[in-house]
């Protein structure tokens, strides 16, 4: 095959290979000259601006603008520049002939020898259309997720509030139950001066003795609100601090109330290292994991009641676990026992929020796990925090 001589060929073929690829390059083709007067454009052109060739021709580039300022602004930013042979790849919106908003990829090249400019463009607009949609529906969610936060930390504030009101009626039956035994003794015991003095029988050394028996019971009940008072004191220092002495000074608490049931208590310190967290705060939930498994075997008349607690040290943790043998953990509750609302006390007047709190305390507060398992006894329920 004869190669084809580029030096020979007419002037009408290379006319006719130039009108080819112009109207068939897939992309919009136009030129306008020195004073942005629209003097050629491809069939693309006009079926992306939906404009008939002879209606563009000859019109002011203006005429494809959002406005006259879009028209200016066009100029400093790309029409001049491509005129200085600068490099240009630009989105810009125009308008197309149903004055409709439309978005282009546009470049352009310079025709030195008469001061033209040729573009090509393509219409990005669909594209444009989504980003935006997109970017819209974000700025909605984000919007909706904001709401949403306001709303779960509204309720989360009254969650804690709803446990804090818990802690104190349970706080105030513990104090009841502690006191009632040292109030009832000094009942009987003025009782019993005002029997002797009415007889004429209280002796002096008697009356010092029964006197001095009513300020050890009075002291006792001082010492009552000062343990629950140090135990409920809020407080945001963290301090180091063994699970042993944590655990002494819970049981201070809880231990009166555990007896008086019959509920065994087997401790295994075996772990004595210090951690570096929030004891008041620990001190609750171990406080709130007792009251439960004494709830428990309670409620079940467990015949040899026994809570087991324990510490040792598993991955870089210290553990302390407490263990009853109330049976476990009911299947149809064990995977929502740490959500709010969820308890096996409902008609017991439970609020369902205890464990909740205990795990936001231990998790969120302290960085640590709080996790529960069954065994062949009972429940199982871990406090790891970091070393």
């Amino acid at each position: 095959m004869a190669k084809v001589d580029e030096k020979n060929l007419s002037l009408k073929t290379k006319a006719e290979r130039f009108e080819q690829v112009f109207n068939n390059s897939g992309v919009g083709i136009f030129i306008v000259d020195k004073n942005r007067i629209i003097i050629e454009a491809n069939d693309a052109f006009c079926k992306i601006f939906g404009y008939e060739y002879d209606e563009i021709i000859g019109k002011l580039a203006l005429t494809l603008h959002l406005s006259y300022a879009a028209y200016v602004n066009f100029a400093q930013v790309a029409f001049n520049k491509v005129r200085e042979n600068q490099a240009l790849n630009l989105e810009y919106p125009f308008l197309n002939k149903n004055k409709d908003k439309i978005w282009l990829r546009i470049a352009g090249d310079p025709i030195p020898s008469n001061e033209q400019v040729l573009w090509t463009i393509t219409d990005i607009t669909k594209q444009k259309k989504a980003k935006e949609k997109i970017a819209h529906l974000n700025k909605s969610l984000q919007k909706e997720l904001n709401i949403q936060l306001q709303i779960l930390r509204k309720q989360d504030r009254q969650l804690q509030y709803q446990s804090r009101l818990v802690q104190m009626g349970e706080m105030l039956m513990m104090i009841a139950h502690q006191w009632r035994q040292p109030l009832g003794a000094i009942s009987a015991t003025t009782s019993y001066i005002a029997t002797k003095s009415i007889l004429k029988e209280l002796e002096e050394e008697a009356l010092l003795n029964e006197i001095q028996n009513i300020e050890e019971y009075v002291a006792h009940l001082s010492k009552t609100i000062d343990d629950f008072r140090d135990f409920f004191k809020a407080t945001k220092k963290k301090e180091y601090v063994s699970f042993e002495t944590i655990v002494k000074k819970t049981l201070n608490i809880a231990k009166p109330v555990l007896s008086t049931k019959n509920i065994v208590l087997s401790k295994d310190f075996s772990d004595g290292q210090k951690i570096y967290t929030y004891s008041n705060e620990i001190a609750q939930v171990i406080l709130n994991l007792l009251k439960n498994a004494e709830d428990a075997l309670c409620e079940k008349e467990i015949k040899d009641p026994q809570i087991w607690i324990r510490t040792y040290e598993k991955n870089n943790f210290i553990c302390l676990e407490i263990k009853d043998n109330a049976g476990g953990i009911e299947k149809s509750i064990f995977d929502t026992i740490f959500q709010p609302y969820v308890s096996t006390k409902l008609e017991k007047d439970g609020a369902g929020i205890g464990l909740w709190m205990s795990k936001t305390i231990v998790e969120e507060r302290c960085f640590g796990k709080l996790s529960a398992k069954n065994d062949e006894l009972g429940a199982i329920f871990t406090i790891s925090l970091p070393k």
